[in-house]
């Protein structure tokens, strides 16, 4: 009877060993486990934070590089707004040089010399000179001539005409008479100029000089052909510099 309960004893102090063991085991697997997650968690999240903190540098450099194509898209905008400024002042120059081709409304002005019997009078009196064209010229451009030509050769504020002999020189060409003078403007304006009593054709025809004017409602003058440099003359400094 003894026996028996002191094997009841014993099997029971085992039972609760084993249940002990089993206990401790399931708790620090437990424990683990937990530890195990917390790690997990740690790690995604610092794997979030970082991921976050890329994400966000990667945002500040593609502002930074929009701001970059505005200020370029900007730059360029006044860059083409310069450069067609400076175009359309290019284009300008040359028209007031005359080293462009003009085409406009006008008048064509023809001039020969007289056919007037010269007996008893020096035969030079009866043939156009260069101050005859001089005078046409400055008539045209007061009345406000845009371009002018002269048997095809634009006048411009570095012509000569100047006689030798019975042939006049215009910016250095050889040229005689009939002279066509070719005139852009309006139209009316520049025949009343050359018209106007005392006048430059007032003061050719009675010496028998053939004058004629056609306005026209397209005329093409040609460009200054001649080189040019300064080899004396240099830009002054601005007071601004």
């Amino acid at each position: 009877m003894i026996k028996f309960k002191r094997d009841i004893v014993i099997a029971s102090a085992l039972c609760l060993c084993i249940g002990f063991l089993s206990c401790s085991t399931l708790v620090f697997a437990y424990t683990k486990l937990n530890e195990a997650n917390v790690d997990n968690i740690n790690n995604l999240t610092q794997l979030l934070k970082s991921a976050d903190d890329k994400n966000k540098e990667l945002m500040d450099e593609i502002e930074l590089k929009n701001k970059m194509v505005s200020d370029y898209e900007d730059a360029v905008s006044k860059d083409d707004a310069a450069l067609k400024l400076m175009k359309e002042e290019l284009e300008e120059t040359r028209k007031a040089s005359g080293e462009t081709e003009l085409k406009g409304k006008g008048v064509v002005v023809t001039v020969n010399d007289s056919k007037a019997d010269a007996t008893g009078a020096a035969s030079a009196s009866f043939v156009i000179h260069d101050e005859d064209l001089l005078l046409f010229v400055n008539e045209l451009n007061s009345a406000g001539a845009e371009a002018v030509s002269i048997n095809g050769q634009r006048i411009t504020s570095r012509s000569s005409i100047k006689c030798a002999g019975s042939i006049i020189n215009v910016n250095g060409v050889r040229i005689a008479a009939p002279f066509t003078i070719k005139a852009i403007g309006d139209p009316e304006v520049l025949e009343s100029a050359l018209r106007f009593k005392g006048g430059v054709i007032d003061s050719l025809l009675p010496w028998g000089f053939s004058v004629d004017v056609s306005q026209e409602d397209e005329i093409v003058i040609e460009p200054y052909t001649q080189s040019f440099s300064y080899q004396y003359a240099s830009e002054t400094e601005s007071e601004d510099e």
